[in-house]
């Protein structure tokens, strides 16, 4: 289509607003930014907008349909909650009381959702979970958790991963540690400064060496791991 075509423009003013509805807390302006530092410029041709466009629609989509693709991050409010969805399995945290233990459940459909609308996500039970309204909602890239054997400290930079334990052990990894262990019907969190993971591999023991030296801390058996925040 010619660039001096008129019709183009609906369609162009209709794909950024699908990626502007993806972080709707931008004003127009600050949106534009956002397009700006990823290299827009008054030179740009209309296809380079669009490339950019699908770019951050990608990251933070507007609408979420079953089923998944990818893995992805929702914050939520009323409750505020941030739920990671992978294909199959829901892990929820309570992001106003980050020292409660994650939830951990398999699903197996969700209504469609996106910001401002709610996410009520069926578990396998047929049990419908109300999570609150949706803030934003980010897309994960692809991360083989094989990675975690033997990874520093100093290369997780921002991501956050779940550490699930055969005995029911759950543990945070990021810049610090955050271990749940369960004791009857309550669970106990302490924090663990870390220097590297000397071990991390579905079936066998997480082995922690402790910032500033000291003996290698078993963490428990690992059954499943997964990208929280990257």
């Amino acid at each position: 289509m010619h660039e001096t075509d008129p019709t183009r423009i609906p369609k162009l003013i209709a794909r950024l607003q699908d990626a502007w509805e993806g972080q709707p807390d931008l004003t127009l302006p600050a949106f534009l930014g956002v397009l700006q530092n990823r290299g827009l410029s008054w030179g740009s041709t209309e296809d380079e907008l669009l490339a950019i466009l699908d770019e951050v629609a990608r990251e933070h989509p507007s609408l979420l349909t079953a089923p998944l693709e990818r893995t992805v991050c929702i914050a939520t409010t009323a409750p505020q909650l941030t739920i990671t969805l992978t294909s199959t399995t829901a892990i929820v945290r309570n992001a106003a009381d980050p020292k409660r233990m994650p939830g951990v459940w398999r699903y197996d459909a969700f209504r469609p959702t996106g910001p401002g609308r709610p996410l009520v996500v069926r578990d396998t039970e047929g049990v419908e979970h109300r999570l609150g309204v949706v803030e934003m909602i980010t897309g994960l890239p692809p991360k083989d958790a094989d990675m975690l054997d033997g990874l520093r400290r100093v290369d997780v930079g921002s991501e956050r991963w779940l550490l699930q334990c055969e005995d029911g052990s759950r543990v945070i990894l990021g810049q610090r540690i955050w271990l749940w262990t369960v004791q009857g019907r309550q669970s106990l969190l302490e924090t663990i400064a870390w220097d590297q993971l000397l071990a991390c591999t579905p079936g066998a023991e997480i082995v922690v060496a402790p910032a500033g030296g000291g003996r290698p801390r078993k963490l428990g058996l690992l059954k499943e791991a997964y990208l929280l925040e990257a």
